[in-house]
């Protein structure tokens, strides 16, 4: 999951980030994060060989050492595409955002400043924070297994069961299209809702294609990757 934390200056934002980064951490919990400012700076520095390279027209630079691996890019970047890029790239559980009161994610309020859209804590205590991204948690990998249908065939839409198995009110086999494969199919990055029926015809017709193929090996994890169709240009007459 995805939780942003803002507030004015001073009002303990990263001393919550802290505390609750280690909390979670101490939970079995993969925690990355993201520190927003305002202010203009960057951690490169003239004459530096990174930013030798950014001057020569390299943009992004990324300066990868034994300890660490930095990338570099002159330029702002929305915190939504931030957020999607780590999340993509190194899959935590929970990703925090300390600095923005923006964005398409659930957000937490520290100190005195009014709510934002989006809100869902004002000032809570670390106990009942985490006990809320546990939860959150919790419903984000219960929401993996299920369809994404909505069909209504169990009484209630994917993400009301998926609370409803959290809250321990109801059982993963209620749901009524849970596919028997584990089949994911990506249009955008964005996943495709199927249902037992969708799941078992892909399955069945991929692998029946590759079967006959060099390399195809049963059992094995299948990736198809197909790129969008490129636009002819017109030859000038």
């Amino acid at each position: 999951m995805i939780l942003g934390i803002y507030g004015y200056q001073d009002a303990g934002k990263t001393r919550l980030v802290e505390e609750l980064v280690s909390a979670l951490v101490k939970k079995g919990y993969e925690v990355a994060s993201i520190k927003h400012t305002s202010h203009s700076t960057s951690i490169d520095c003239e004459g530096k060989d990174t930013w030798r390279h950014w001057k020569a027209g390299s943009d992004p630079v990324v300066l990868s050492s034994n300890e660490e691996t930095s990338i570099i890019k002159h330029s702002k970047i929305p915190i939504d595409d931030i957020a999607d890029m780590v999340m993509c790239q190194f899959a935590p559980d929970v990703l925090i955002i300390e600095g923005r009161k923006d964005g398409a994610f659930p957000k937490v309020a520290i100190g005195d400043i009014k709510p934002r859209k989006g809100t869902v804590l004002v000032n809570p205590k670390l106990d009942h924070l985490v006990r809320y991204i546990t939860y959150e948690v919790a419903v984000e990998r219960l929401l993996e297994k299920l369809p994404g249908l909505d069909c209504g065939k169990c009484g209630l839409d994917c993400e009301s069961l998926a609370r409803k198995i959290v809250a321990g009110k109801r059982k993963l086999r209620n749901c009524k299209e849970l596919p028997d494969k584990e089949v994911d199919v990506l249009v955008g990055g964005n996943r495709i809702a199927m249902g037992k029926f969708a799941s078992d015809v892909v399955d069945a017709t991929v692998r029946g294609m590759l079967g006959s193929l060099k390399g195809y090996e049963p059992g094995k994890t299948i990736e198809i990757r197909l790129e969008p169709k490129r636009k002819k240009s017109k030859r000038r007459q």
